[in-house]
C-alpha cells in the first residue's frame, strides 16, 4: 500500500522524533547542510529511527525553505541541492521499510501586518523547495512547527500547486486552554478545518509549549472535522540548564502522554525536539 492508502485504512503510524539534537551528538552542528557535509551522519539518524520502529521518517529540511535559509548564508540553488540531496538520503535510509516525508517549515518571518513577509515571496520560496523535494519519489509532505495558520496556507496551496503528493499539516500550540491555541491566536478547529478545506490528509500539532498529555484537548478539539491526527510532541517543556536545553520527561512519561493522544484519537504518533528513537520505541511497545 502507498502512503494514502495506508492512512485511509485507519492503521496507527508511528513517525520520527528529533532531528538537529541527534546530528549534535554525532559530532556535526544543526544545520541542515549536513545533507550535502555530512550525509552519513544522516542516514545514521533515519537508520536509528527505523530500527526502533518509525513507520514514516521526516526528511531533514525544516528550514530549508530558500527564505530561512539566505540567514544562514546558503544560496538559492545551495537550497535545491541541500533539498534534493536529503530526499536522496532519506529514501536511501528507508529503503522501503518506512514512508518517507519532506519536512516544510516556517521562514523565520512574520507576514504583514505583523513583519514584513510577503505573501507572494513565502508562496514562491516553497513552491521552490517543493520542486526540489519532489526531484526524487518521496512519499508526501507534512508541514510542520508552524504557528502563524496564515502562513501554513501558504505553504500548503505551494505544495498543492507544485505537486500532487499527500500533505500533512502540523502547527505548533502555545496554550492547551479552551481547546488550544497558536500564539497567534488561532485554534485546534479553526486550524482542522483550514486543513481539510486546503487539501491536506492529516493535521495535528507539534512542538509547542505543551507536554504530551496536554494535547489530548486538541485531538478531541480536531477530530470532528474528520481528518487523520498528528500528535509530535516534545520530550516535556524546554528549560535552559546552564545554556543547554534541557527536557525532563523520561520516555516512559512522554509515550504515557502520547498513549492519551492515541486514546482520544490520534491515529499517527511521533515526537519533536529532544525525543529520540528510545522515545518512538517506547510508544510502539505500548501499543503493538
Amino acid at each position: 500500500m502507498d502512503f494514502l492508502q495506508t492512512l485511509a485504512s485507519g492503521k496507527t503510524l508511528f513517525f520520527d522524533g528529533a532531528m538537529g539534537s541527534l546530528l549534535a551528538q554525532k559530532g556535526t552542528d544543526m544545520s541542515a547542510n549536513n545533507n550535502i557535509i555530512a550525509p552519513e551522519k544522516v542516514a545514521e539518524v533515519h537508520q536509528e529511527y527505523i530500527a526502533a520502529g518509525s513507520d514514516c521518517i521526516i526528511t531533514n529540511t525544516l528550514t530549508l525553505n530558500s527564505i530561512y535559509a539566505a540567514k544562514r548564508g546558503i544560496s538559492d540553488s545551495g537550497c535545491d541541492e541541500a533539498n534534493r540531496a536529503a530526499a536522496r538520503i532519506a529514501l536511501a535510509a528507508a529503503a522501503g521499510k518506512a514512508f518517507v516525508l519532506g519536512d516544510l517549515g516556517s521562514t523565520g518571518e512574520m507576514l504583514k501586518p505583523y513583519g514584513t513577509g510577503d505573501k507572494a515571496q513565502f508562496f514562491n520560496a516553497f513552491c521552490r523547495q517543493v520542486a526540489a523535494l519532489t526531484e526524487n519519489k518521496i512519499d508526501g509532505f507534512i508541514i510542520e512547527t508552524v504557528f502563524d495558520l496564515a502562513e501554513a496556507k501558504i505553504i500548503l496551496q505551494a505544495c498543492r500547486d507544485t505537486s500532487d503528493l499527500p500533505v500533512i499539516l502540523s502547527m505548533t500550540f502555545a496554550t492547551a486552554a479552551k481547546g488550544g491555541r497558536t500564539i497567534m491566536g488561532n485554534s485546534a478547529v479553526e486550524i482542522a478545518k483550514a486543513a481539510l478545506d486546503g487539501g491536506a490528509v492529516a493535521v495535528g500539532a507539534n512542538c509547542g509549549d505543551l507536554t504530551p498529555k496536554e494535547f489530548v484537548p486538541i485531538v478531541k478539539e480536531m477530530l470532528p472535522v474528520g481528518l487523520p491526527i498528528i500528535i509530535q510532541p516534545n520530550a516535556g517543556i524546554p528549560r535552559l540548564e546552564n545554556g543547554t536545553t534541557r527536557y525532563d520527561l523520561t520516555t516512559e512519561e512522554f509515550a504515557a502522554g502520547l498513549l492519551a493522544c492515541h486514546k482520544a484519537g490520534a491515529q499517527l504518533l511521533g515526537g519533536c525536539c529532544g525525543t529520540t528513537p528510545q522515545h518512538i520505541a517506547a510508544i510502539r511497545q505500548l501499543l503493538v
